[in-house]
């Protein structure tokens, strides 16, 4: 068996396909999110728990449950994230925090839980999704991309530090994807999900099963000098 790992933000879009994908290939998979329903439709195999993320206290005390089941983590996936489409004069203060609070800060606490059970680990691994628009300007975005710029920064001081232990971070950033969270952002701005892929030069969105594919291979052995990485999977968007 590949290893234990565990995987935020699990309920829906990418991190449920995530969570399917590595336990089909074999993975002891633990799940967490807040939407207990859609923790719900995962498999009954995978542990699930509803977290906060932002809950620090929460977040350590799953790592503990972790730890005493599992007696170690080889994989951690941080997909839980939020969007919020703006211009910088219409984004409150609190909505740039409430972003930065679940798509950045919460992926530094997960990972500095996570890291005493990824150190007895013999191929330890952590992914963080980022996003394409962390490496890239957007306008609309100034909370999203810079949080997911962050988290891209975020590993790679994480990889350096622990590169010694033999810790890998690395940051995923996909490209438009279809998932629910874009969805009801675009219907809040009154768009639909073909308009958001008539930006990208393959000419569609990403399926969250293409992501998660990438995710599991920054989590395996195959990515294994692999650190401080961002791998960018947005059907052409920023080669242009």
């Amino acid at each position: 068996m590949p290893g234990t790992v565990l995987v935020t933000g699990a309920a829906s879009g990418i991190g449920a396909a995530t969570a399917r994908r590595l336990h089909e290939h074999g993975w002891r998979v633990w799940a967490a999110d807040l939407d207990e329903r859609g923790l719900g439709r995962l498999s009954p195999e995978i542990v699930s728990r509803a977290v906060d993320v932002t809950d620090e206290a929460a977040v350590e005390s799953l790592l503990h449950d972790v730890g005493q089941a599992e007696g170690c983590l080889d994989g951690v996936a941080a997909c839980a994230g939020i969007s919020h489409t703006a211009p910088a004069p219409e984004t409150p203060s609190r909505t740039f925090d409430e972003v930065l609070n679940v798509n950045l800060r919460a992926v530094f606490v997960l990972a500095r839980a996570a890291l005493p059970l990824l150190a007895r680990s013999s191929a330890p691994s952590f992914a963080a999704i980022a996003s394409e628009l962390g490496t890239v300007g957007a306008p609309g975005l100034s909370a999203y991309s810079s949080s997911k710029a962050a988290v891209i920064n975020l590993m790679r001081v994480l990889a350096l530090e622990n590169a010694a232990r033999g810790i890998r971070f690395n940051a995923v950033a996909p490209g438009g994807t279809r998932t629910p969270m874009l969805e009801r952002e675009q219907a809040r701005l009154g768009r639909t999900l073909a308009d958001s892929a008539a930006n990208i030069p393959l000419g569609r969105l990403a399926e969250p099963a293409e992501i998660a594919s990438v995710v599991e291979f920054v989590l395996s052995r195959d990515s294994s000098f692999m650190t401080g990485s961002v791998l960018v999977a947005d059907g052409g968007y920023t080669a242009r």
